[in-house]
């Protein structure tokens, strides 16, 4: 009963701890899925439809621009045409002289009117006024005396009189700017009409001889607007003064400019939003180079307008698909964890856990569980046995210690036989065999640093000197030179790093060589690390192989440059351990030399204090 209450709980609590994080685990990814979705789906809706608003903009913006491009070129043409200059200079004794020239003008500014480059709707074998082109004549024309007295808003040639009391013109006489550009009504029919004025001067000596007036039936550009048209809002066209030129919300020349979102234009070209009878409406502007300003309004809800519909959707998805997961995840999870429950439940059997015996097989018909029962049960009895062995591979390993131990020549012991051996020698006269005992003794004393990983940089020198003057003794031939500044002498660097490269080059690099055999050790600071260099005369290596022996820390030998010298495994030593106490970045680097062999050990630069800080 205890058993089965025991697996029971178990069973219940293994259920809850697995089915409830993963479904929120799952409740979390999709609505992070549906949440995303939808927002991507909004944004790209948003973006699309202010795409096509802001297409809209430009296509009527393009257009109307060319309309008002293409009144400047008439201007323009008329300006600077050589026959109209003639025409409007020449000069007549009598004016029935100037008959001529009169009809030869008015038919070229007839000819010029008659140009249709927008208005393509109705026949196309009949020409459409597309423009009124007028010039106003002052005194200084020889066609002025013959010239219409009164102005009228159509093609013509007229005396500049009655235009002296309009704002334009003055504007113009003052030399404000180039071209003045105004929308007004005109004739019988009282047409909606916009106009361009520049002033005529005399090419040869800059006189003012009167004033180019370009006109155009706003219908030019209505069907612009017709072909640009907006689902849900409205364009604007407006003079300087903020008189509503063409809009199909407003009529002709109604002023605007106390509109709020008028008044908010800063700049030449913008965007913003603004409250316009009660709703918010995005409105984009851009000015022309007349001055004159084409804005765009579209309200606010229309971006939006499929923002609840995609939401909902987004949200009745996630909702089936949570309702869908956790039936599924109910279901996995009981047939996973229940088999679980009741292979814990065998594990508390004595018999299993004093390894007497194999866990029961299960058949739950799922293959995975089945398995993980059979490998699991496999891995206790394999498991029994690794540890009885590694029981015993590590007793054997401790006993081996505790022989190695005893069997350790004491170094006091060693020490004191080395004195008696140099006292016996000074007692019989030889010094040399002194010498040697004394040079020995030194090195065995710093080569031991009891037990010390780290040793100053002046008792690793005098280490070397002991071995290097025995080494003198037995190579007659053999030069030594140490250089090391007596600043970095109290730097720490690892235990046994010179002595067994000083080995390496003497047992190695002379071993073919007899005479004139040099040793040189220098040693220098930079960039807070210590660089000692080992240089000898020798046969040489490959310092590229043996760098690279180094970076891939194979521990092999490696063939000398002239081949037949063997060497690798104590430098490779130094090298680990430098790596092992100072870092990757430390270590031995060959150089290349032209005789012989130089390699370079770097070391940070270290007092006591900081190696004590780092233990």
């Amino acid at each position: 009963m205890t058993m089965r209450k025991r697996t029971k709980n178990g069973s219940s609590g293994l259920l809850s701890r697995l089915s409830l994080p993963i479904f929120a685990l799952i409740v979390i990814i999709i609505t992070f899925f549906a949440s995303a979705a939808s927002y991507i789906l909004i944004r790209v809706q948003n973006d699309h439809t202010l795409n096509m608003a802001d297409q809209s903009m430009k296509f009527v913006y393009r257009n109307v621009w060319y309309q008002f491009d293409t009144m400047n070129n008439v201007a323009a043409f008329i300006l600077s045409n050589p026959s109209i200059e003639g025409l409007l200079e020449n000069r007549y004794q009598q004016s029935y002289e100037a008959v001529g020239d009169y009809f030869a003008l008015q038919t070229n500014l007839e000819n010029l009117s008659l140009l249709s480059l927008l208005n393509d709707f109705g026949s196309r074998s009949a020409a459409k006024k597309s423009y009124v082109v007028s010039v106003a004549l002052e005194p200084e024309s020889g066609l002025f005396d013959i010239a219409t007295d009164h102005f009228d808003p159509t093609t013509g040639i007229y005396k500049y009189d009655d235009l002296q009391n309009q704002e334009w013109y003055r504007s113009l006489k003052r030399g404000a700017r180039q071209t003045e550009w105004w929308g007004q009504r005109t004739g019988q029919s009282n047409s909606t009409m916009i106009y361009s004025a520049r002033t005529k001067t005399s090419i040869k000596d800059g006189r003012s001889i009167g004033t180019v007036i370009i006109g155009a039936d706003t219908g030019s550009i209505q069907s612009v607007f017709e072909n640009a048209q907006l689902e849900k809002g409205y364009h604007l066209l407006l003079d300087e003064s903020n008189q509503v030129i063409f809009s199909e919300r407003y009529s002709f020349l109604e002023p605007v400019g106390e509109l709020p979102y008028v008044r908010a234009m800063e700049g030449n070209k913008g965007s913003l939003v603004s409250r316009i009878d009660g709703e918010q409406h995005r409105v984009m502007y851009e000015t022309f180079a007349n001055g004159w300003k084409l804005l765009t309004v579209v309200p606010e809800s229309h971006f939006s307008q499929y923002t609840f519909a995609i939401s909902a959707i987004g949200a009745a998805t996630a909702i089936a698909a949570l309702l869908i997961a956790g039936f599924i995840l109910r279901r996995i999870v009981v047939r996973v964890t229940v088999p679980i429950t009741r292979l814990v439940s065998a594990m508390h059997r004595p018999e299993v856990l004093e390894f007497k015996e194999p866990l029961p097989e299960q058949n739950s018909g799922i293959y995975e569980v089945d398995e993980l029962g059979q490998k699991f049960s496999s891995m206790l009895i394999t498991l029994h046995g690794l540890i009885e062995k590694s029981f015993v591979e590590e007793m054997e390993r401790r006993q081996l210690q505790l022989e190695l131990l005893h069997s350790q020549i004491n170094p006091h012991f060693l020490y004191n036989t080395l004195d008696l051996i140099n006292c016996r020698a000074i007692m019989a006269g030889d010094r040399e065999a002194s010498q040697i005992v004394r040079s020995l003794a030194n090195v065995f004393r710093h080569s031991l640093n009891r037990g010390e990983a780290w040793i100053s940089l002046g008792d690793e020198v005098r280490m070397v000197e002991a071995y290097l003057h025995i080494q003198q003794m037995m190579m007659d031939n053999l030069q030594v030179e140490i250089r090391v500044p007596e600043d970095i002498l109290s730097a720490l660097i690892v235990h046994l790093t010179l002595q067994p490269l000083v080995e390496n080059a003497i047992i190695h690099g002379f071993a073919e060589r007899t005479s004139e055999c040099r040793i040189a050790i220098t040693a220098r600071l930079k960039d807070k690390a210590i660089i000692l260099r080992i240089e000898d005369n020798g046969r040489g290596c490959d310092p590229e192989r043996m760098n690279r022996m180094l970076r891939d820390h194979t521990g092999g030998e490696v063939e000398g440059r002239n081949g037949g010298m063997k060497t690798g495994y104590g430098t490779l030593n130094v090298h680990r351990r430098i790596q092992l106490h100072c870092g990757e970045a430390y270590g031995l680097r060959y150089a290349d030399i032209e005789e012989g062999t130089c390699v370079e050990v770097v070391v940070p630069y270290r007092i006591r204090t900081e190696v004590l800080a780092n233990v």
